[in-house]
């Protein structure tokens, strides 16, 4: 047991602040909450950890991302339009996949990040299995709450099918994922057996996109997540020549198609819909699937920004993901957050756009949603899992007490990365600002970037680079 005590804390965003706060937590939960006299006087036989000038919010939720933990620039490959951009990942094997997943999570857990949704993802090694099993060690080891995705795909392994549905050249260098639904429901069998007991490791299913999945692959996915009761997670019209393949396969809509299959009997969410038009919103909204933004992603894939004014007009679910592609190259989820917000304003004088507690529900409950979190996520009710965080005000608010203008607007006009003090999940303390916190994630940084560069060669550059020339000509002629 502990209370954590601030100058202010936030329960929910939507709720008032309690002023000179005190939390109870005991057994990975909120159990009381209070001014800090009150708590303290409740509970005179708990330590106290005293944050003082701070303020404590429920922790937010990085709603997609992959476990790269290394900067893609670094790695050696710039930004470019997504399709050529992924095909230039085939240049190179694996790193260590549980050091490089390891400092994504500890990134996060730097960054105020207390959940997250780790989206399909496959390094090409051929065995995924190991891959992922590497993959939810790093999670499990971190204490970061993480949902993660059980990948699949069929098909677009090098190109996008055409509207048959197939392309005659479509071979993968290895299997990305399972290598057939049965073998893909059997992984999950293993994992959800194996992982239990783990409080914060959940389970979902990751299939690709629409164009990476047959009707029939969705169709079984689907039926499947809703006996497990898990999540399905994709990728949706993320980019220009995404758009017009899932024209070309779904002529009566893409989520209407996946409305026909039974998707959206499951519960769902979706990362990306730049390309999201009006009915497709409609079928959203009706159908309660999360959208997860990822606009630093999208802009510097060149993809563009996604409609996020529309979609919250429309009524859809906004949430918000870095997708280990932010625009400042970081996982600085608060500054993500800022740029999405800010994006989703209308512009003109009588314009509008999120408020800062609008702002603070998609980074919390909505991002629950989003990861298929449980439904007290995203607040500090009392009975809720103690996933919070501690921002400094020093810098954010000034000394003052009592800040100029709404504290909120404040954190998330200003607040960045470096101003979290304290990270909890489950009830545990997973980063405090200090030394000894920045050397271990100095440590991961070394060895995630030591094995980067001893990565193996898959293949050549010249190899790559023709690949690369291919799709640039193959998708320029398709618009």
């Amino acid at each position: 047991m502990m209370i954590l005590a601030a100058d202010h804390i936030l329960p929910a965003a939507g709720s008032a602040w309690i002023e000179d706060g005190g939390l109870l937590i005991a057994d990975g939960r909120i159990k009381d909450s209070g001014s800090r006299a009150e708590i303290v006087a409740r509970w005179p036989q708990v330590s106290v950890i005293d944050l003082g000038h701070a303020a404590i919010l429920p922790g937010f939720v990085n709603a997609h991302q992959h476990g790269r933990g290394l900067s893609q620039m670094l790695l050696g490959y710039a930004d470019d339009a997504l399709e050529p951009w992924i095909a230039g990942r085939r240049r190179h094997g694996p790193p260590d996949i549980y050091a490089v997943t390891r400092l994504a999570a500890e990134a996060m857990l730097a960054n105020g990040v207390t959940a997250t949704l780790h989206a399909n993802y496959a390094y090409g090694s051929g065995d995924y299995e190991q891959e992922l099993d590497a993959t939810i060690r790093a999670y499990a080891n971190s204490g970061l709450r993480a949902t993660i995705c059980v990948g699949y795909q069929d098909r677009g392994h090098r190109f996008y099918p055409g509207n048959d549905g197939t392309r005659s050249d479509d071979v993968p260098l290895n299997a990305p994922y399972a290598s057939n639904l049965k073998a893909t429901f059997a992984l999950m069998d293993r994992l959800q057996a194996q992982w239990a007991g783990t409080p914060t490791l959940s389970f979902a299913y990751g299939p690709a996109g629409p164009q990476w999945v047959s009707d029939e692959a969705w169709r079984a996915l689907a039926a499947d997540a809703v006996e497990r009761q898990v999540g399905l997670h994709f990728h949706l019209l993320e980019s220009p020549a995404q758009a017009q393949a899932c024209r070309d396969l779904y002529p009566e809509g893409t989520l209407a198609r996946l409305s026909s299959l039974g998707v959206f009997h499951a519960r769902t969410s979706c990362a990306h819909g730049v390309y999201l038009g009006e009915p497709d919103l409609r079928v959203a909204r009706d159908n309660d699937l999360v959208i997860v933004a990822n606009p630093g992603s999208n802009l510097r894939l060149f993809n563009g920004m996604p409609p996020l004014a529309s979609i919250l007009a429309a009524g859809c679910t906004l949430a918000v993901g870095t997708d280990n592609c932010a625009l400042s190259d970081d996982e600085d989820y608060l500054r993500e957050l800022r740029l999405a917000t800010v994006a989703a304003r209308v512009p003109g004088i009588e314009g509008a756009g999120p408020s800062a507690h609008q702002a603070l529900a998609l980074a919390t409950r909505n991002g629950g949603r989003a990861a298929f979190l449980p439904e007290n996520s995203g607040v500090l009710d009392v009975g809720a899992p103690a996933d919070l965080i501690a921002l400094a005000l020093d810098r954010i608010a000034g000394a003052e007490t009592t800040p100029p203008i709404e504290l909120l607007d404040l954190i998330l006009g200003r607040g960045h990365g470096g101003d979290v003090v304290l990270t909890m999940t489950d009830g545990l303390i997973r980063y405090r600002a200090g030394e000894a916190d920045r050397q271990r994630l100095a440590r991961w940084q070394s060895l995630a970037t030591r094995s980067a560069r001893a990565r193996s060669v898959a293949e050549t550059a010249e190899t790559v680079a023709a690949l690369q020339s291919r799709i640039r000509d193959y998708y320029t002629r398709a618009q």
